[in-house]
């Protein structure tokens, strides 16, 4: 495999998935690439021509194969449990130098998916960008989305390393940083700060008795925004990634088992140093 020293590299973009993330990763690599072509998948003419009028891409395709044909990269931004299949009707479809990533949140099942097909594997590199909302839909998808923002990369050991190269290039081009880790670490990990607590925020949200509702504050609407994300896609992440956040949820029940008996005796120094325990937490800046 060449490297890449094209400074005009990438020419052609595939986005199977232009929604927010999505949109976002081709509307921040335009900044950089002005002349690149981003091409969007949309499988009815209402999607393709309300594409064309966000301008989020340049050209819109039917088909994988329309969409992927002669790109220099594909960035697979489907749900979860349709990234694998994604990926392997674009390699197919691509030249054989294509860089082909993804933006899911859970890894180890995609990146064991694609290991099974020696055509897909030789292109994909899995990734997923630190970035998002609880808003969905390429109307709002911005060039600023990544900025800052940390890019994890999951190549499996039989990746090529020039491969993760490409790909590192790719997503900085995002304004994005980038860091490699396992898929299974990952997934671990995304268990415990990500998924578990959009799962709480839900609980908090289901919670609430309609008679409070008018006495809500910001505390409960920060605490329950990202409750408001996409069902069907927190759906899937779920049940890819059910293992590790089944062992999130235990320790959640370990912890609000812990704080019941604490209650249960009034024990205010320990209801205190649990407090206090958090807070120092929160306040520890991200390294």
């Amino acid at each position: 495999m060449a490297m890449v020293d094209d400074q005009d590299w990438p020419r052609r973009v595939a986005i199977l998935g232009v929604g927010l993330l999505g949109g976002s990763v081709a509307l921040s690599i335009r900044r950089s690439r002005p002349k690149s072509t981003f091409v969007g998948l949309a499988r009815s003419d209402a999607k393709g021509e309300h594409l064309r009028r966000l301008g989020v891409v340049d050209e819109v395709a039917r088909s994988v194969a329309d969409a992927c044909a002669r790109c220099d990269a594909v960035v697979v931004a489907a749900p979860v449990d349709r990234i694998a299949a994604l990926v392997g009707e674009a390699a197919a479809a691509t030249p054989d130098d294509c860089l082909i990533t993804d933006v899911g949140s859970t890894k180890a099942g995609i990146v064991e998916s694609v290991a099974n097909s020696p055509a897909a594997r030789k292109k994909f590199v899995a990734a997923h960008p630190i970035a998002g909302s609880e808003k969905s839909g390429p109307q709002h998808a911005v060039e600023t989305l990544v900025d800052g923002k940390l890019v994890v990369l999951t190549p499996d050991d039989s990746t090529d390393r020039r491969l993760v190269e490409k790909a590192d290039r790719f997503w900085r081009l995002t304004g994005g940083s980038t860091l490699e880790m396992g898929p299974d670490i990952h997934d671990t990990h995304l268990a415990a700060i990500s998924h578990v607590p959009h799962l709480v925020s839900a609980l908090v949200a289901r919670m609430a008795h309609p008679e409070a509702r008018p006495l809500v504050g910001s505390g409960w609407m920060d605490i329950t925004r990202v409750a408001a994300g996409d069902p069907t896609m927190w759906t899937a992440i779920c049940g890819e990634n059910r293992g590790a956040i089944r062992k999130e949820l235990a320790r959640v029940a370990d912890e609000l088992a812990k704080l019941r008996a604490i209650l249960e005796v009034n024990d205010e120094e320990a209801l205190r140093a649990w407090l206090t325990e958090a807070q120092q937490i929160k306040q520890q800046p991200p390294k």
